[in-house]
């Protein structure tokens, strides 16, 4: 992946979600209050250090990076700064033993901060789900892949799912997604639909001979049963690691831009 900064990055100016929904700068006018609040609680767990007092947080919709054009807005990079607090915290407390404390967050180990790492592995992975969402919306799987569509639709599934309980009607899952939840929920959808939509068009094929070398490779995956036996899960096996390996090369080859000014200054702690 080249970038211009070093980081690895996410999608197209187009924008994220499903169905015809107004674009981002539609969702900011009816989102912008809640946001405040909503990255506050995004970012749980034990404080590990005091507030910066070295620049302001920025606005939840300043662009903190793009992604092959698709602007990544602070509220997004929050919901993966809250996945990674905890790798984080245990890397630097097993390879460097630090301990939990005011300067955490701040105090440099080889060069780097707990801070700093913490956000290049945020911007990672915003980076490959910022190219699985635009692989599916170039497949026809998702209208707008934009986190600002993301959002309207997350607002709206929410609201179906009360109208749904309060007119005493069946339905599955929980009665409201968090913000974080209905995110992994619409991805694991859509990298589904992505594998199956794929081997129908043969973008990724899987002839027995190619699936009979893999059934070999990896026959401790299937134990004690015959290639005829395990076909199905052998093939879905297959497709699953020739999906991941095709995010992979687009993951590196995606171009990211860091705007330091609000990258930089997103809080961690």
């Amino acid at each position: 992946m080249s970038t211009s900064t070093r980081h690895r990055p996410r999608t197209p100016a187009k924008n994220r979600a499903g169905g015809n929904v107004p674009l981002w700068a539609i969702a900011v006018t009816a989102l912008v209050a809640a946001a405040a609040i909503a990255v506050a609680a995004l970012l749980p767990g034990p404080r590990h250090s005091r507030p910066s007092a070295a620049a302001p947080a920025p606005p939840v919709t300043a662009v903190a990076a793009t992604v092959d054009g698709q602007d990544i807005p602070v509220r997004e990079l929050a919901l993966y700064l809250a996945q990674e607090r905890a790798a984080t915290f245990t890397h630097f407390r097993q390879k460097y033993g630090a301990d939990d404390g005011p300067d955490f967050w701040t105090t440099e180990h080889d060069g780097q901060t707990p801070a700093a790492y913490l956000r290049e592995r945020a911007l990672t992975d915003v980076t490959r789900t910022t190219v699985e969402l635009n692989l599916a919306h170039s497949q026809g799987l998702l209208s707008d892949s934009g986190y600002g569509a993301f959002l309207l639709n997350w607002q709206t599934e929410n609201a179906r799912r009360r109208a749904a309980v309060a007119a005493h009607q069946v339905i599955y899952g929980p009665v409201q997604y968090t913000e974080s939840n209905y995110f992994t929920y619409v991805l694991n959808n859509l990298g589904a639909g992505l594998r199956e939509k794929l081997t129908r068009t043969r973008a990724i094929t899987t002839p027995d001979s190619a699936l009979r070398p893999y059934f070999a490779a990896h026959r401790g995956d299937f134990p004690h049963q015959s290639f005829a036996a395990a076909h199905d899960q052998i093939r879905q096996a297959y497709v699953l690691d020739r999906y991941r390996a095709m995010l992979d090369r687009l993951t590196a080859s995606a171009h990211v831009r860091v705007h330091h000014t609000v990258f930089d200054a997103v809080p961690v702690d």
